[in-house]
């Protein structure tokens, strides 16, 4: 049995643990919903960062609601979904409504940036403000330094 690995955009990265813990041969997997992507109003560059780092990836790109794409995903891979895990409440939710039929694993990664105080992900803009300082120091802000 393998797994169906769903990459979203605060985890697009083929390092993150989420590939760790997922079975050989699994698939790795980003769903362009459109419906989401024009309620978090992501602008014209933003989705090409999303898009391009895709094109990075060895991850499949299917467009359509979340629910319905992972769920025939899920059932044609044999049912386990893992995925990393996100501050974002809409993922969140999509992760509990796929739960209802699926075995669903969240997975932590290492976080890009720490950051001393909960940060505004509303804006990336604002967000970015605030991490530009712990990203760019030697060692990216988190984790240890070599």
């Amino acid at each position: 049995m393998s797994d169906l690995v769903w990459l979203h955009e605060d985890a697009l990265s083929m390092d993150h643990p989420v590939f760790d813990r997922a079975a050989p041969g699994s698939l790795a997997v980003y769903v362009w919903d459109d419906a989401y992507l024009q309620q978090v109003d992501y602008g014209f560059k933003r989705l090409l960062f999303i898009y391009e780092s895709l094109l990075e990836l060895d991850a499949r790109i299917v467009r359509g609601d979340f629910v319905d794409c992972l769920g025939r995903l899920a059932r044609e891979q044999g049912g386990r979904i893992r995925v990393p895990e996100t501050p974002n409440p809409r993922l969140q939710q999509v992760v509990e409504q796929l739960r209802g039929e699926f075995e669903v694993d969240v997975v932590d990664g290492r976080p890009f940036v720490s950051l001393p105080r909960e940060a505004d992900l509303r804006r990336f803009f604002r967000y970015w403000n605030k991490a530009r300082g712990a990203a760019m120091n030697a060692g990216g802000g988190a984790g240890e330094s070599c």
